[in-house]
């Protein structure tokens, strides 16, 4: 450890935390012999009292979906039948050890997190992963996400990683250590204890760290060796001068064994029933294992042979020549030969492939649905790129790498996605089909990540097409489109729609064709036609089974009126989601839950959902959807008039211009708006509204005409009453075919606010009545307020007395402080003192804790609680003892009674 005393001092701090409940991440990042896998041992000796975890990623192993995560955990499977049923499954189809439905990823890391956890009520836990650049994708997502949720578990996570070889370790949220050289002083120190009697001189010396660049390794293979006379041209890199040292130490020590070593090498698995198969069919002699003859290059990690360094395996790998190479992994495939190994066999079989090879693309790709069936993206990517590699013919290839760019997408590598796409697009007979789905994988990596215009455009010609090969299979492509037209403020999309699905016949048969024929109607009743006769029942769609489709059937009947059924799709969606641990579909669908739950004014629910989506957005690579509901926190911070509400909203603005992202902009445009309207700028309240879209055009766009009932108010408010007039009608003519309570209240409060006779009254009580058949206090509220205020001008005070009151306690109930005041403001101009207006008791909590406090309320229990919110459930229990200290309460019991009382407010 000579040097490395901050290092070993931040490794001991965090174990120091780990075992006071405080976990905590690190990743260890540098070259090859730097010291990563010394330190890696310092922090084991340090973990007194600690429950050790270890694994070693593997080259041939990188793209064995879960290998190294089954190397971590295999010690303490036992314990798998502790967790939740959903997890415990999860965990045994990865690893093989139970047939299903390839889990998401992020359910295998909230089941990973649990284990742990479990593991941890024991004695504190350290898990250590070194060369976990060579660990395969899907673990190192795991790892990703158990780190970013330690804070509050015994658990700490150590792992060591290179630059520039494998997969990326850039894990987000967790700590980076780059390790560099050591200075003059530590390596001189080092080199003295390796050089033995022989002294160096200065000059030596001085070449040795010019050479090494004090990595310690170099410094310790090389301090013994023959150096290049002074004034010679520099020497190589010192990586190459390294494993050129390793090959001639073994060539030296063991040259006979070298066919031995380099099979060894090449099989990455470490089985020795594989290895001793291998070396009879080449006729290579396996005595020196047995005699312990290779104990200097090679040792067992429980039951697997791995080599003491990773460079030593290189070196001797890359010693055999190709055609050797080759014949190696042959012999490995044949090796393999249980169908429990038929992903090692084809990977074998294709390493050893050249030129075309069917039979090996055939194996490659069956290998590649095993690894989607236990929820290896990352491995079925890799297989499937090596079988498009090895195939010949253009149907089969495009065929083969479309279904990688699938994995891709899956597995979150977008730049990966976007190239394997193109290599598809360039295949002369790729099949319509595969064209379709191509298109359609373009489009959705643009709608998360890229440009929502772009991902319009792209799907635009193949809808018509999509819609005659497989109207059921493209479903959620034909959605999307008119999804994307709202979200770009490119109304046409509605009538595109109407038109193509009219030349279809659609059935009703199945959710699918339900789901259709109702978006026909809402395409033709956006489009400004007669939407026809009605559709069978909508409850149907609720037998849809797909997240991403339930969500945007829930989308569609609620543009048909259907509130409530929009949000039993939009929950059973979430909820079919976060059974799955799907964090991409999940984080979409939390956007709309989350407006749902504006419009019903529940704020701190809404908050909790765009912080949960926004989180889990980042985490599988969507950053537009991250944006999107980062616009609906800076709404909800306008909404409670909180003090950075105005920065959230900057914030927002300048990343969805940035992105394109007309959705995300008019959540932050209304957050403007209604900070202005409830503070009595009027006028800038307009100047905002009017930039969400244009509202008066022959085709106006959607996001514009659903903040049309604010700028309704707005114009109003600032004299321009013709305008709010002409506003108001075309607010009529949008929701005409709309039979929501919800949509009749606002169009009677915009006629109310525009009537400049007796017959204000009459739209106000209308609206009134409308909005107590509805779930929407907020906008309820907001009704009273202006009823009251139109009540006070009239000077009918007692009348607006009540009125006013009314919507100040709904106000401070629901946590709209500014429109609070206002209420309040208003109250005091007709003669009353009201007193400052209270926060209800749960208003207080963070957005996790409100979260955890409503399903506490819901009656369920820890672990389920856990496995919604993607926690372990000590980290539910830490989060609930803070809510019990905030409301000054002290079991579940009161919790419940607390939830009950102020939902009902």
């Amino acid at each position: 450890m000579l040097g490395r005393d901050t290092e070993v001092a931040m490794l001991a701090s965090m174990l120091r935390n780990a075992a006071q409940g405080r976990g905590g991440a690190i990743v260890l990042h540098g070259e090859p012999g730097i010291g990563k896998t010394a330190l890696l041992s310092q922090a084991e000796q340090q973990a007194t009292g600690f429950r050790l975890l270890r694994a070693t990623g593997v080259a041939a192993e990188a793209d064995l979906a879960y290998a190294t995560l089954h190397q971590l955990l295999l010690p303490v499977l036992g314990m798998v039948e502790q967790l939740p049923g959903p997890q415990a499954q999860a965990l045994d189809i990865v690893f093989g050890r139970a047939h299903g439905a390839a889990p998401d990823p992020f359910l295998v890391g909230l089941s990973t997190l649990s284990l742990l956890s479990v593991l941890a009520g024991e004695s504190p836990v350290l898990c250590v992963v070194d060369d976990a650049h060579w660990a395969d994708q899907p673990t190192l997502t795991v790892l990703a996400f158990v780190a970013r949720r330690l804070a509050d578990e015994p658990v700490a996570l150590a792992l060591a990683a290179r630059a520039d070889e494998g997969h990326g370790t850039d894990l987000p949220g967790v700590r980076r250590i780059p390790l560099v050289g050591l200075g003059p002083e530590a390596a001189t120190a080092l080199l003295a204890q390796h050089t033995g009697e022989r002294r160096l001189t200065d000059s030596e010396r001085h070449q040795l760290l010019a050479v090494t660049g004090g990595n310690p390794l170099a410094l310790i293979e090389l301090a013994g060796a023959r150096l290049p006379p002074e004034g010679t041209p520099e020497p190589v890199a010192a990586t190459d001068e390294l494993r050129r040292s390793f090959l001639a130490k073994v060539r030296a020590r063991h040259a006979e064994s070298l066919p031995l070593l380099q099979l060894i090498a090449a099989d990455g698995s470490g089985r020795a029933d594989v290895i001793e198969k291998a070396a009879a069919s080449l006729g290579i002699a396996t005595g020196p294992l047995r005699r312990a003859e290779l104990d200097d290059l090679l040792t067992y990690e429980g039951a697997r042979l791995v080599f003491r360094h990773a460079l030593i395996r290189s070196a001797i790998y890359h010693s055999a020549t190709f055609d050797r190479r080759g014949a190696l992994h042959r012999a490995l495939a044949s090796a393999f030969d249980t169908p429990a190994d038929q992903h090692r066999r084809a990977w074998h079989l294709g390493q050893a492939a050249v030129g075309h090879d069917e039979q090996a693309a055939e194996e490659l790709e069956r290998s590649a649905e095993q690894a989607a069936a236990r929820g290896g993206p990352a491995a079925a990517m890799a297989a499937l790129c090596r079988a498009a590699e090895l195939t010949a013919d253009g149907p089969r290839r495009g065929r083969r790498l479309r279904n990688a760019a699938i994995a891709a997408v899956q597995g979150g590598f977008t730049g990966t996605a976007t190239d394997l796409l193109d290599q598809a697009e360039r295949e002369p007979d790729l099949a319509e089909l595969d064209r379709v789905a191509v298109a359609a994988m373009r489009a959705t990596v643009a709608e998360f990540a890229g440009s929502p215009d772009d991902a319009m455009d792209l799907i635009e010609e193949w809808v018509p097409r999509a819609l005659r090969i497989d109207r059921r299979l493209f479903a959620p492509t034909i959605a999307m489109y008119a999804d994307l037209g709202l979200r770009t403020n490119r109304p046409r999309a509605w009538a595109d729609l109407a038109r193509w699905l009219a030349e279809i016949t659609l059935g009703a048969d199945t959710p699918e064709d339900v789901m259709l024929r109702l978006l026909h109607r809402l395409c033709l009743v956006r489009s400004g036609r007669e939407p026809g006769p009605d559709v069978p029942d909508g409850t149907a769609a609720e037998s849809l089974t797909h997240p991403v489709t339930m969500t945007m059937a829930g989308a569609t009947v609620r543009g048909l009126g259907d509130y409530e059924l929009s949000r039993r799709l939009y929950r059973q969606a979430g909820h079919v989601a976060r059974s799955r641990g799907s964090l991409g579909a999940l984080a979409w669908n939390l956007e709309y839950q989350a407006v749902d739950e504006i419009g019903r004014g529940r704020l701190g629910l809404a908050e909790a959902y765009a912080v949960e989506g926004s989180q889990f957005a980042a985490e599988v690579g969507q950053p537009n959807t991250a944006c999107r509901h980062r616009g609906l926190l800076a709404l909800c911070a306008a909404i409670r008039n909180r003090p950075d509400a105005r920065d959230q909203a900057d914030a927002v603005v300048a990343e969805a211009g940035e992105r394109g992202l007309a959705d995300a902009m008019s959540y932050a445009r209304r957050a403007f708006g209604l900070l202005d309207l409830a503070a009595g700028r009027a006028r800038e309240a307009v100047q905002h509204l009017e930039m969400v879209g244009d509202w008066d055009a022959d085709e106006p766009a959607d996001l514009a005409m659903e903040v049309l009932p604010d700028l309704v108010e707005a114009l109003a408010r600032s004299g321009e009453r013709d305008r709010a007039a002409v506003a108001a009608r075309r607010y009529g003519q949008w929701v005409a075919h709309n039979p929501a309570p919800e949509v009749g209240a606002l169009l009677a409060r915009c006629r109310a606010l525009v009537r400049a006779d007796d017959g204000a009254e009459a739209q106000y009580a209308e609206s009134l009545r409308l909005h107590a058949l509805a779930d929407a206090p907020l906008e309820a509220a907001r009704t009273e307020l202006l009823f009251g205020e139109q009540l006070r001008r009239d000077r009918r005070r007692s009348e607006a007395q009540r009125r006013l009151r009314s919507a100040a306690e709904q106000f401070r109930r629901l946590g709209a402080s500014a429109w609070a005041d206002r209420a309040l403001g208003e109250l005091r101009a007709t003669g009353e003192s009201p007193g400052a207006a209270e926060q209800g008791r749960l208003s207080g909590l963070t957005p996790q804790e409100l979260r955890i406090a409503l399903a506490v309320g819901e009656g369920l229990t820890s672990r389920e609680i856990a496995g919604q919110l993607f926690l372990s459930p000590r980290t539910v229990d830490y989060h609930l003892r803070k809510v019990f200290q905030k409301v000054g309460i002290t079991s579940r019991g009161e919790l419940m009674r607390l939830v009950l009382t102020e939902r009902a407010g």
